[in-house]
């Protein structure tokens, strides 16, 4: 059994005729036959009757097709898509931290599509687990060409772009004690309870770093992973958040923290040594001139 003897079979079946199917395959009448011939000898069933001066398919012959339609349809597309990342193209696997795949992440896709000559590159874009963590495994297994994480790779197992993002504010209930300062430093915000980070979160390491800095502990009241959820908690406390435009929507005061410093990085990290296809390096290529020139993300 070959594939152009399949390709013969699921022909006939749709023209129904030897003649025209021979047509459109450019092969002669005979060579029909003994492709069809040479298939029933292998399976032990005939796949084709008589219908006047047409044939339609058996019992077995419809079977046999469905299989034949599926098997070749899977390996058209594995063909189009190999050809595709041969020529440059093809399937680029990312993922990101939902802080990043908000905004910057879709900007640096847009950025790149706009050049010519990637016209065939796709995107797929994993946001479904937003810890780091989760997210370097997924690319040290290779399942992932490349994330945008909080917090860089092992530098021995992954190549890690640093790049600037927004820095931290503090959130407060409008009617805090804190709520009319125009800006505030950590210092200060010691005396109130937090809706803090929980552990697992990619956030709690940076935000704990800030607090080590100056030497003190928060008083935390309540902790929970995703950051939006942490803001809209901050009724019941203050919160350390990444600013963003989404906080300006919440009933809440949005304070510059000042001291210490709450500049924050992220990172782009790809496996050293991973078989790439040419689209996922030529894309980590300008992401990283890109995130080399940008202000804070």
């Amino acid at each position: 059994m070959n594939l152009d003897h399949l390709r013969y079979f699921k022909t006939i079946a749709e023209c129904e005729h030897y003649g025209r199917a021979a047509e459109i395959l450019h092969v002669s009448q005979p060579n029909l036959n003994y492709a069809v011939t040479q298939l029933e000898s292998e399976l032990g069933v005939p796949l084709f009757e008589k219908a006047g001066r047409n044939v339609r398919l058996t019992r077995y012959g419809r079977l046999f097709l469905q299989s034949v339609t599926e098997s070749l349809q899977k390996l058209d597309e594995s063909t189009r898509a190999l050809q595709e990342l041969g020529t440059g193209g093809g399937l680029v696997l990312l993922g990101s931290i939902r802080k990043l795949a908000a905004q910057t992440v879709p900007e640096l896709m847009h950025g790149f599509l706009a050049q010519p000559g990637q016209e065939c590159v796709r995107f797929e874009l994993h946001t479904e687990s937003g810890f780091s963590r989760d997210l370097l495994q997924a690319v040290a297994e290779e399942r992932l060409d490349m994330a945008f994480v909080s917090h860089p790779g092992d530098d021995t197992v992954f190549e890690n772009v640093a790049f600037a993002r927004s820095p931290f504010v503090v959130v407060t209930p409008p009617n805090h004690p804190l709520a009319q300062k125009s800006s505030v430093t950590l210092r200060e915000t010691l005396p109130y309870p937090f809706v803090y980070f929980s552990k697992r979160g990619g956030l709690r390491r940076p935000i704990d770093a800030l607090f080590q800095k100056i030497g003190a502990t928060p008083k935390i009241a309540y902790e929970t992973e995703e950051d939006t959820v942490v803001a809209g908690m901050a009724a019941a406390g203050i919160a350390i958040v990444p600013d963003h435009p989404v906080l300006r929507c919440m009933d809440l005061k949005i304070i510059p923290l000042t001291d210490p410093d709450p500049g924050r990085t992220a990172y782009l990290c790809r496996k050293r040594g991973a078989l790439q296809p040419t689209a996922a390096q030529r894309f980590f290529a300008f992401c990283q001139a890109q995130l080399s020139q940008g202000a804070a993300l």
